[in-house]
């Protein structure tokens, strides 16, 4: 019951407040419409006098409304909670962007770790558990320079073959090294026609396509595959018996004599320049093979750390991304916080300053107006063209005054006058 009682008696005097407040804005009203009667009565209704009167009580009426300190507290009351409500959005939006920069800066840390480890991958590619030799680039070089001289050896070494032992014609002066070694095979097969020089340039690659398919069958180990590269060895070895076959033969046609045999298989596996040639080209080419076989190998452990370094710069990449992700997300904030932080100034300014009830101003500087014409009309013995003319010539005066106060086009409530102002 008692504080129900106190309840009931904090709304009656709420009301009694209200109440209070209201009929004072009436007795305002009131005063001023006998104010503006008596002044309008004491220079019998002059405009000019009218101009200089509502210039007196405007002035008066600010500086009551800069004295009362209450009024002005509550008219600013929604600005002061605006301003609260903004310090603490900068309070959050301050701390979201120190967060991100504390992103921001792990992530440029953690970029400078991944490219630390593409340099240092390079070099102990174990420890980062990359099973290869950190000597693979180097002997992927080494090798490369022996591979290199080889290849040009043996494309040299069956173009020449092919070409004497397919379609070159042989003279008495040739011997062993002259028909397996034929320097102008290129240009001679040249003027024979375009098939014979087609033909004697992709055979060499002939051989180096097989060289390739042995080291893809051992690159996989099976049984099939081991039996497959076999039988390419063979297939290697009986092309080049059948070059040395040839050669050896035409060689062996120019010097026989009657008494000589005719050349064949069984002679020719007796004959020493039959296997000097098999072996020039067969050997050369089974050492090819294998500095092929071991480039390809460092090749392939280059690979893994190539591999392992594009993994690293992919992340690298994407890590980037996020960083102008966060970056594009402090700028935004950035520009909040510059907008909270004009707000906030603006606010300052406003609470700092004063605050016109405009519309009451209106009301009652209108009451003063209706005064000052209700004593022409009532009191001053005029024709009624005269009189309409003086109460024209007044509501211009009023107009004017409102105007030049800049108050004619304000729809609001109050009118703000900052501190800068």
């Amino acid at each position: 019951m008692g504080l129900l009682k106190k309840l009931t008696q904090l709304k009656n005097t709420k009301e009694e407040s209200n109440s209070e407040q209201t009929t004072t804005f009436e007795e305002q009203r009131i005063t001023y419409f006998h104010d503006g009667k008596n002044s309008s009565r004491s220079c019998r209704g002059r405009s000019e006098n009218l101009k200089a009167s509502l210039d007196a009580i405007y002035y008066r009426f600010e500086n009551k409304c800069k004295e009362e300190d209450a009024e002005q507290n509550q008219l600013k009351q929604p600005y002061v909670t605006e301003l609260k409500g903004k310090r603490t959005t900068l309070l959050n939006r301050e701390e979201e962007k120190e967060q991100l920069k504390v992103q921001k800066s792990e992530i440029n840390n953690h970029i400078e770790r991944l490219k630390q480890d593409a340099i240092n991958a390079r070099k102990n590619p174990r420890d980062y558990g990359i099973p290869v030799d950190n000597r693979s680039t180097a002997k992927f070089w080494i090798g490369l320079s022996f591979l290199i001289p080889l290849s040009v050896y043996l494309f040299i070494f069956y173009v020449s073959t092919s070409y004497s032992g397919f379609f070159r014609d042989f003279n008495p002066s040739v011997d062993l090294f002259g028909g397996m070694f034929y320097p102008q095979a290129l240009s001679v097969a040249y003027e024979d026609g375009l098939l014979e020089l087609g033909f004697i340039i992709f055979i060499p690659f002939v051989f180096f396509g097989l060289g390739y398919l042995i080291h893809m069958f051992q690159h996989k180990k099976s049984r099939l595959n081991v039996l497959k590269v076999i039988l390419l060895f063979v297939v290697t070895f009986l092309f080049d018996a059948i070059l040395a076959y040839l050669i050896d033969e035409k060689i062996y046609n120019l010097n026989k004599t009657y008494e000589d045999p005719v050349f064949s298989i069984a002679y020719a596996f007796r004959d020493p320049s039959f296997w000097v040639i098999i072996f020039a080209g067969f050997i050369s080419y089974i050492i090819w093979g294998l500095v092929f076989d071991f480039v390809m190998k460092e090749h392939s452990d280059r690979d893994k750390i190539q591999r392992f370094i594009d993994g690293i710069q992919l992340e690298i990449n994407n890590t980037k991304r996020s960083k102008e992700e966060i970056q594009d997300a402090i700028e935004i904030i950035n520009k909040e916080i510059r907008t909270i932080k004009e707000r906030c100034s603006e606010l300052e300014n406003i609470i700092d300053g004063f605050i016109l009830p405009i519309r009451n101003y209106k009301a009652l500087s209108a009451e003063y107006l209706q005064g000052w014409q209700e004593y022409i009309s009532a009191s001053l013995a005029m024709g009624h063209d005269e009189t309409r003319s003086y109460l024209d010539e007044c509501r211009q005066v009023y107009d004017d005054h409102i105007k030049k106060l800049d108050l004619d086009v304000d729809n609001y409530q109050n009118k703000v006058y900052t501190k800068t102002l």
